[in-house]
């Protein structure tokens, strides 16, 4: 979905990204098994909730910019190199999987926080959102050992 509003693009690209990454968590606090169900399950249920919020965060200022977000599954899917998973997947694989798709989201906010300078309202949500994003993954490759 192009615009030549760079804080539209960076916003819609992060809506399909967070959207799909929300949808990733979900499925993994609906399938995960293993020795630390538990905390797995609730630490991936933190994140889709977490990840669904911030969705909202960013469609909001997409409205006071007085334009429209990216709203239709075949657009965010579109939008976004991010890819939905699939069974079967172990806990493990989960939380890998998640810590690339968050390191992925936190290289594209870095390159959307320089290119939304002129926006300085979005540039801050951009960051806020960026600084969340780090800690998660730095959660996640600690869980992993890393």
């Amino acid at each position: 979905m192009k615009n030549n509003n760079p804080s539209i693009e960076a916003l819609n690209h992060l809506i399909a990204a967070y959207t799909v990454t929300s949808q990733n968590a979900r499925f993994c606090h609906w399938n995960v098994v293993g020795p630390h169900f538990e905390d797995d399950h609730e630490f991936f249920g933190e994140l889709y909730d977490e990840l669904s919020e911030e969705v909202d965060l960013f469609a909001e200022r997409i409205r006071a910019l007085k334009l429209n977000p990216i709203s239709s599954l075949k657009d965010i899917l579109t939008e976004t190199k991010l890819e939905e998973y699939v069974l079967p997947m172990t806990a493990r694989n989960m939380q890998k999987n998640m810590l690339k798709d968050y390191e992925h989201i936190s290289n594209e906010m870095a390159k959307f926080a320089e290119l939304t300078a002129d926006d300085a309202v979005t540039q801050d949500i951009i960051v806020g959102s960026k600084r969340q994003i780090d800690k998660r993954a730095w959660m996640m490759r600690a869980m992993l050992g890393e």
